[in-house]
């Protein structure tokens, strides 16, 4: 068994208080930052436009992160509506800092007139990557606990300040950010080697949602969430829609490239 007595909040500094989970995303969103700056160069797309994508993408992913929490939680935010906006950087779903994230990238890019599909291809492998390092936030908050197991890896939560519930305090559970962690290694891994053999634009962005997806339905089984349908939680579901969805989505877009292709050979002028 791990025991983690980590406290949140590093210190405080008259009203401001700093804690282990913003320093750790922020470092998180430079990370997958760089990455994505690299991958823009790679296909052949100005890197100067990361700067600009960054400040209109990051707090749109915050704002599409901090709706899905509250979707998912919404009984404990309909008897506590002071709770929705808050101070502290907590309560994101990954789902809705990718949804959000994206949709700020897509105004970008329709504003610079960027190839869309191709400069989200980009954030294919800075999202997963984040993640790993966005998941030790979670470890040391506490606020994405397991069930009680009695595996030898378990976590144990001590500190009091700790977002897991009182009652599971001191209590061994599926430490569930380092399962998603593992996968993630996993999710970069298959995209490294994937990507530099995509060739039609949108494949990695949904190979990266497909992937992530996959190993996010099974974990959800082990973490502590109200269900919204079936008996499956909030992320459970829009996992289900992506591994629907994206093979259909991949399947629409080679199709079309493919179709493309034929139009410019019949067009060209060697063409009988």
């Amino acid at each position: 068994m791990v025991t983690i007595n980590i406290d949140p909040v590093i210190g405080k500094l008259g009203p401001l208080e700093f804690r282990w989970y913003g320093i750790i995303m922020a470092v998180a969103v430079i990370f997958g930052t760089y990455l994505f700056s690299r991958e823009l160069r790679r296909r052949g797309i100005d890197p100067g436009h990361t700067l600009g994508i960054a400040v209109i993408a990051v707090p749109c992913g915050v704002i599409g992160a901090r709706i899905v929490h509250i979707f998912d939680h919404l009984d404990y935010y309909i008897a506590n509506p002071g709770k929705i906006i808050g101070p502290q950087l907590v309560g994101l779903a990954i789902y809705g800092v990718v949804l959000g994230g994206l949709a700020g990238l897509v105004a970008y890019c329709w504003w610079k007139k960027l190839p869309i599909l191709r400069v989200i291809d980009c954030t294919a492998l800075a999202f997963p990557a984040g993640q790993i390092v966005g998941k030790f936030a979670n470890i040391i908050n506490g606020d994405t606990w397991g069930h009680p197991t009695d595996l030898p890896w378990g976590i144990i939560y001590t500190n009091p300040n700790s977002f897991i519930p009182a009652h599971l305090l001191g209590v061994p559970t599926h430490p569930t950010p380092i399962y998603e962690q593992l996968w993630l290694l996993v999710v970069v891994g298959i995209l490294f080697y994937a990507l530099p053999r995509l060739k039609v634009d949108g494949l990695a962005i949904l190979l990266y949602f497909w992937l992530y997806s996959a190993g996010r339905f099974f974990i959800s089984f082990l973490r502590v969430n109200d269900p919204m349908i079936w008996g499956l939680v909030e992320a459970q579901v829009i996992a289900l829609v992506a591994i629907v969805l994206a093979p259909v989505l991949a399947y629409w877009l080679v199709q079309r490239a493919r179709k493309r292709s034929r139009e410019r050979a019949d067009e060209s002028p060697g063409s009988s």
